[in-house]
């Protein structure tokens, strides 16, 4: 994750952040969802001076640091080891010994001064320049010079001193001289620095901000004061001098002059002169250049470092600071003898190896090239500058020095025209012409919208009476299918009845049929007493004639019944077939009903919806006529 981040949801795209940032690429301008204009920040060209973090009133822009993993270390115990910067005097004020008392208490085994690193640099510079009188350097102490020298300036690298940083010396003599081999945190006031010990294999593990830890102590509710009982704190290993005055402006400059007064040196601080003198070192000649370039990032050294906690007081830390410069002086001279020796640098002599305090510096490719013209003219171009006036307007709303830099940045991708003020204007003017335009336009077509509404008015109004009408003749035609529908189920009531008494009579053929059926039966039975009586006759002779006469009747009567029920038969088959013609008739006139039923029915539903839509349609009429109206008025006053 990168160092320096950003807030999206704070960001006002105000532009100071890309105003302070020594990196011309750092920063990169887009546009969100809601076209606000948002500026992310490019880890890759990030030097992490911190500058963007101080200018931006709005929060949007954060650090992270190393507290939350160096405070795991210590209450789990893990063996940990801290190198203090002169800063804490300033950020934690009279407290400072009590802070670093608790962090003993908690286990911290080894709490080191890192004026005594300081020292060291001191030391190593000295010895430098004596075996290298010609050399020409710049100081390093400051991990964001560095940081821009190894990403954007490479020519400068090699003018980099290879004298280790006070907080690397102070960490290098606890590995190798003192052994340690525990995780060691550098309690700092610099953003930066997280990215020197990357670059120097870690030697320090953590690098843990006085802000960002005053915070930790605070949320956690750890109370650390009275922790020292009103005692002087001592720091672990050998005690520190006059590098306590290291992080003022000019510190390596004064520590240089106590010991080789005669070594020329200059300093130089704040974002917004060392980086531009430092592009100028380049082109200048030789002969021009000091020994020692003593620079840092920011203004006021070290002790206004970004990530110190507190709002910075000038004067106040100023005199602090002097303070703090005479009381560590007099804590040296007491290590010179009377000629004049130092007993410091010559147990340093007699101990250290320079070796050990040296560096190589690595640089990087960031990728980012310099713009061409061609790009610059393209930037401009798209930013709808073309007149020397405009391309040189150089307002600085956009957070660039020029209007060129903003093209080359435009054209390169990291910015957009709509963060030009310029550009903004041009295209507002223009909108400004075309609404006139439209405007003109709508005028002209307001007379023609008056006309159309007459016409429409009238339309409309013509269209309401036929939708009356349409709604009158459809409750009407309702009213008659409701009567329809009536009758028909008034005649369906009667088919039903017929139905019903087509099934009695089929009921009286089924026993007619059975009468028959018996009268059949008894003729035969008469017929068969005929013949016998016939016989019977004849066997009497004369005396049986008149029997024979009564024979003779009966079996005419016989006779005709089976006549009568041989008619009765053919009757009843022709009953029959015309009941069953009735039934079938019947029962498909009621289908035909039933069906002519169902579609008056439907037709009643269809009937009784066009009226109702005929009604949506009059109200929509209605609304029409409004809009009509207002549209009319809109048009005369257009006019």
């Amino acid at each position: 994750m990168s160092i320096i981040n950003i807030d999206e949801s704070k960001c006002v795209g105000c532009n100071s952040c890309v105003r302070v940032c020594p990196s011309e690429a750092a920063n990169t301008a887009k546009m969100d969802a809601n076209g606000n204009i948002i500026i992310a920040i490019n880890d890759d060209m990030c030097i992490k001076c911190g500058a963007c973090i101080r200018a931006c009133t709005h929060g949007a822009r954060y650090y992270l640091d190393d507290t939350e993993e160096f405070m795991k270390d210590v209450l789990s115990g893990k063996p940990t080891a801290m190198v203090v910067a002169p800063a804490i005097k300033i950020a934690f004020k009279e407290d400072w010994a009590d802070l670093l008392a608790f962090f003993r208490k908690k286990g911290v085994k080894f709490i080191y001064d890192v004026s005594f690193g300081a020292d060291i640099c001191t030391w190593v510079h000295v010895r430098y320049m004596e075996k290298n009188p010609k050399a020409k350097i710049i100081s390093q102490p400051c991990a964001a010079i560095v940081n821009y020298i190894v990403k954007h300036n490479h020519d400068l690298v090699d003018y980099l001193s290879p004298g280790q940083s006070p907080m690397m010396c102070t960490a290098i003599y606890m590995r190798k001289y003192d052994k340690f081999n525990g995780t060691i945190a550098a309690i700092s006031p610099c953003i930066a620095k997280k990215d020197e010990f990357k670059q120097n294999n870690y030697t320090i593990n953590y690098n843990v901000t006085l802000e960002k830890l005053k915070a930790y102590l605070a949320s956690h509710n750890m109370d650390y004061h009275g922790a020292a009982g009103g005692k002087k704190f001592v720091f672990d290993g050998p005690q520190g001098f006059v590098g306590s005055y290291y992080p003022q402006p000019g510190g390596l400059k004064e520590n240089l002059r106590i010991h080789a007064p005669n070594l020329p040196v200059s300093n130089s601080e704040g974002t917004e002169r060392i980086y531009h003198e430092l592009d100028q070192y380049v082109t200048t000649m030789d002969k021009y250049r000091p020994p020692v370039f003593d620079v840092l990032n920011c203004q006021f050294g070290c002790n206004g470092g970004p990530a110190l906690g507190i709002e910075y007081e000038p004067f106040k830390i100023a005199s602090d600071s002097y303070d703090m410069k005479k009381a560590t002086n007099d804590e040296r001279m007491k290590q010179v003898d009377k000629k004049g020796s130092d007993k410091q640098f010559e147990e340093f002599d007699a101990k250290l190896k320079i070796e050990d305090f040296l560096r190589k510096y690595i640089k990087e490719n960031t990728g980012y090239t310099k713009p061409s013209e061609s790009q610059v003219q393209e930037g401009l171009r798209r930013l709808r500058k073309s007149t020397p006036t405009e391309c040189h307007y150089d307002c600085h709303a956009c957070g660039y020095k020029s209007c060129r830099d903003m093209a080359a940045a435009v054209a390169k991708g990291m910015n957009v025209p709509e963060n030009c003020r310029q550009y903004i204007k041009v295209v507002r003017e223009e909108e400004s012409a075309n609404l006139e335009k439209v405007n003109s336009e709508v005028r002209e077509m307001a007379s023609e919208i008056a006309k159309v509404i007459d016409l429409l008015s009238e339309s409309v109004s013509k269209v309401e009476e036929q939708v009356a009408d349409i709604r009158n003749s459809g409750m009407e035609t309702s009213k008659q299918m409701e009567l329809v529908n009536s009758v028909m189920g008034k005649l369906n009531s009667q088919m039903d009845g017929i139905l019903d008494s087509m099934k009695i009579i089929d009921r009286d053929i089924e026993n007619y049929s059975e009468m028959t059926k018996s009268v059949e039966s008894i003729a035969g039975k008469i017929n068969l007493l005929s013949l016998n009586a016939a016989i019977e006759s004849a066997r009497a002779g004369e005396a049986g004639r008149s029997f024979a006469v009564i024979a003779q009747n009966i079996r005419v009567l016989s006779d005709s019944s089976k006549d009568s029920v041989a008619t009765a038969k053919e009757s009843e088959e022709s009953i029959r077939s015309s009941v069953t013609n009735v039934s079938e008739s019947v029962k498909e006139f009621s289908e035909k009903i039933e069906s002519l039923t169902n579609e008056v029915a439907t037709t009643k539903v269809k009937v009784d919806a066009v009226s109702e839509r005929s009604e949506l349609i009059s109200e929509t009429m209605v609304k029409v006529t409004e809009i009509a109206r207002k549209l009319d008025r809109l048009s005369q006053i257009s006019e």
